[in-house]
């Protein structure tokens, strides 16, 4: 499993547990309250709702976020990409244009050198 989801995976358990301690510390709370059965009930039940709400809240909020992050990263990814691809292209120029130099250098040399070959052979001759 990556650092990433592993982080991911950690934070949502962290996030779920702080959200069932709270439910919980809260049903405790009103059971032990000094009201009627039918009070609590109701306590309890909005509450519960109260909870249910903020929590769909938080999880919205952390996979919007989430997408967010995935479509910066994949933009960035994308950005890279395609300097990479330039730098490449741009490489690839450089070195058939170095060839291209380089042979047309050589052919010259290779050129000379036969020339001062045939005229030293003809000075011997």
């Amino acid at each position: 499993m990556s650092d990433s989801k592993q982080g991911q995976n950690s934070s949502m358990g962290i996030v779920i547990s702080l959200f069932t301690g709270l439910f919980i510390g809260t049903i405790i709370g009103m059971l032990y309250a000094p009201k009627s059965g039918k009070e609590t009930r109701k306590e309890i039940k909005d509450k519960s709702e109260e909870v249910m709400d903020k929590s769909k809240k938080s999880m919205d909020t952390a996979v919007t976020r989430t997408r967010d992050f995935i479509d910066k990263g994949s933009a960035r990814v994308s950005d890279l990409k395609k300097k990479g691809e330039g730098f490449v292209e741009k490489g690839r120029e450089k070195a058939k244009k170095t060839a291209k130099d380089v042979s047309s250098r050589l052919d010259k040399v290779v050129k000379e050198g036969k020339q001062a070959a045939k005229k030293a052979e003809e000075e011997i001759s």
